[in-house]
């Protein structure tokens, strides 16, 4: 009777607050050590390699059950049988811009909404751009399937690390910010930058602004950086967690909806005014002293809670350097990578803010920094370019 009581409790918690995600299947299992929810996931590629290497990474896992794993035939047909199996997320293989993949997706956007959908592309610029694509249309992750030199296919390893982490917070993910980004390039259209004037004859109280974000944070960053004035007074270094060459092809993107300057970091980079820098894939950035000038610094250190690039990382190195002249940016994700950083920052008198959960798509991570009070406000990401630059004068 416990058992059964605890399962219907988790269940009517789930239904009054997800109640738009009707199509979503609820499947409760239950196991010596409690009660698991079941993401049952749907795989689609067209090799029957890269197939095989993810179901292999997920066999099992008590927490995720395959619904169907399969080459993309009839789009029609496949749709069909995506609202038949009702899946809880699903795996989208994607090659080309111009394919019938590509064509699924924009459908499976439009028709259900809700549904997770994680991208695999190869790891070259096509398949960033195609990545990228795609997180600006509502994808919730995307991976690479291939190495970047021999174009081989990664192994059962990668995506065990990669994947896995991914598919189990697909129950904590917003189903509204699902939803929103079908309208996601309306919404960069109508956001009016901040205007000049507010800085004009200011001092910074500030020196340094780092942005941080992972699982979300791609979308959320097109939506802060498109409101701040291009004469920001101070540099801003971002850490999004994301593979190289997505950092390249995101860092362009980026500088074509902001007054701001945006380039992927580079080492020996001076830290300008008004210049965003995105940390590159697979490099920790740091900052250090050369002369009278800050300098951007890049290494290949062993991974930290998993990244490379690390929040951490960074925060401790801008602490060095500009001491409690820091503004910290938290955006959309989940881990531990940050909240060391955080503390460092908070400890030495630097300013915390967070994207709010409501816009974000996983606020595992703000909501730890909430907990432990780390913060010195949640805002909506309409909200937090004006945030940044009040904080700033």
């Amino acid at each position: 009777m416990y058992h059964k009581i605890k399962v219907l409790s988790i269940r009517l918690v789930f239904e009054a607050f997800m109640p738009a995600a009707d199509h979503l299947k609820v499947d409760y299992t239950i196991y010596n050590t409690g009660i698991m929810k079941k993401i049952n996931l749907y795989i689609i590629d067209s090799d029957e390699i890269v197939r095989q290497r993810v179901m292999d990474a997920i066999a099992n896992d008590p927490e995720i059950s395959i619904a169907e794993s399969e080459s993309l035939g009839d789009i029609k047909a496949t749709l069909e049988n995506l609202n038949s199996e009702n899946p809880d997320a699903l795996i989208l293989g994607i090659n080309e811009k111009n394919s019938d993949e590509m064509e699924l997706f924009i459908e499976i956007r439009a028709a259900c909404p809700y549904l997770p959908v994680m991208v695999m592309t190869p790891h070259n610029r096509e398949g960033a751009e195609v990545a990228l694509h795609t997180l600006k249309k509502g994808a919730v992750e995307y991976f690479p399937k291939t190495s970047t030199l021999s174009n081989s296919i990664l192994p059962v390893e990668y995506f065990e690390k990669r994947v896995k982490p991914v598919i189990k917070v697909v129950p904590r993910l917003n189903r509204a910010v699902l939803l929103s980004a079908n309208q996601f390039e309306d919404s960069i259209n109508k956001i009016e930058p901040i205007p000049g004037e507010f800085f004009s004859g200011s001092f910074s109280r500030m020196e340094m602004v780092v942005i941080a974000g992972c699982l979300g944070g791609v979308a959320s960053l097109y939506l802060l950086l498109a409101g701040l004035p291009g004469n920001l007074p101070v540099p801003v270094i971002v850490v999004q967690h994301a593979p190289d060459i997505l950092t390249d092809v995101l860092a362009d993107d980026l500088d074509k909806i902001t007054e701001l300057n945006v380039v992927e970091a580079k080492d020996g980079d001076a830290l300008l005014p008004g210049q965003v820098y995105i940390s590159p894939g697979d490099h920790h950035v740091t900052v250090r002293r050369s002369n009278h000038e800050m300098i951007i610094s890049l290494n290949q250190n062993r991974m930290v809670q998993g990244f490379r690039p690390s929040i951490d990382v960074l925060m401790k190195s801008v602490r060095k350097q500009y001491g409690n002249r820091v503004l910290s940016v938290f955006l959309s994700g989940g881990g531990n990578d940050g909240i060391d950083g955080a503390n460092i920052i908070d400890v030495i008198g630097g300013q915390i803010i967070i994207q709010n959960k409501q816009t974000s798509l996983l606020s595992d991570l703000t909501w730890k920094l909430e907990m432990m009070g780390l913060n010195e406000g949640s805002y909506p990401i309409e909200r937090l370019a004006h945030e940044i630059s009040r904080r700033l004068i």
